[in-house]
């Protein structure tokens, strides 16, 4: 399996606000079968904590966003729903310092260089955009 990691300006760097001692990440996978999304939360030691009764939230959605190489809209719109779960995971006040990661295999890979480019470029538009997480 490979990933295409979606370049950050900044190095991932798990950590709470002064006021909480548990931080949060979330992690997008984008695949040739659809898009999976996974959020964690931590201790200060790093040790998962559970979200509700399990490890993680973990949803996912079809289909893929290769399947959207012509409608880049849609390929926004089809994470948006996943993008909103997970601010509602995330407690406000650590929203601002959750990193959120996309990883993006084969089915984008598939799509050619400058098409994967154009929807990975509008994710990170979105998350700019619409999504008090950390990019």
């Amino acid at each position: 399996m490979v990933f295409y990691v979606m370049p950050s300006h900044t190095p991932i760097q798990i950590h709470s606000s002064s006021d909480s001692k548990t931080s949060y990440a979330v992690i997008f996978d984008v695949g040739s079968s659809g898009s999976r999304i996974h959020v964690f939360c931590f201790d200060h030691n790093l040790n998962l904590l559970p979200i509700g009764k399990d490890l993680e939230l973990f949803l996912q959605t079809k289909p893929s966003l290769s399947s959207y190489a012509s409608n880049l809209r849609s390929a926004t719109l089809s994470l948006s729903d996943l993008f909103h779960k997970a601010e509602a995971v995330v407690p406000k006040d650590l929203c601002p310092f959750t990193p959120v990661r996309v990883g993006a295999t084969v089915g984008l890979r598939a799509l050619g260089v400058d098409a994967s480019n154009r929807i990975l470029q509008a994710v990170r538009d979105l998350l700019k955009q619409s999504s008090s997480l950390s990019s």
